[in-house]
């Protein structure tokens, strides 16, 4: 099902308006979140996000969620701009938040598409 959305939003926002009023070209994005770690000794989670697409992306906001619902808190700055094959690290605060047992999923959004990670973590 989020591969289908996936799909979905990149189709529907082919084109959207940045906050200059600037547009920008989205037929060429793929953003990938590659992997999950959970430290759960440092209170940290981090995420390993590619760029496979054939622009710049500006990634304008995270989120990791566990099973009822809480979020952890991102301790990045965005928007986090990433040149095309490019990695990024972002990192997330677990503290009492989120567990290897009850991570459920993390999502980034783009100024063109949304990605989401909803398997097992690793170091879990």
């Amino acid at each position: 099902m989020s591969t289908s959305f996936t799909s979905l939003v990149k189709t529907q926002a082919s084109t959207l308006q940045t906050r200059t009023g600037e547009a920008v070209n989205c037929t060429s994005s793929d953003i990938t979140i590659e992997a999950v770690y959970i430290d759960a000794l440092a209170n940290r989670a981090r995420l390993t996000v590619r760029n496979s697409g054939q622009i710049r992306e500006n990634i304008v906001r995270s989120v990791m969620i566990n099973d009822t619902g809480s979020t952890a808190a991102p301790t990045d700055t965005y928007p986090i701009s990433l040149a095309k094959g490019a990695l990024t690290t972002l990192i997330f605060d677990i503290t009492t938040n989120v567990t290897c047992t009850s991570f459920n999923r993390v999502a980034l959004t783009t100024e063109c598409t949304i990605a989401t990670f909803d398997r097992n973590p690793n170091n879990c």
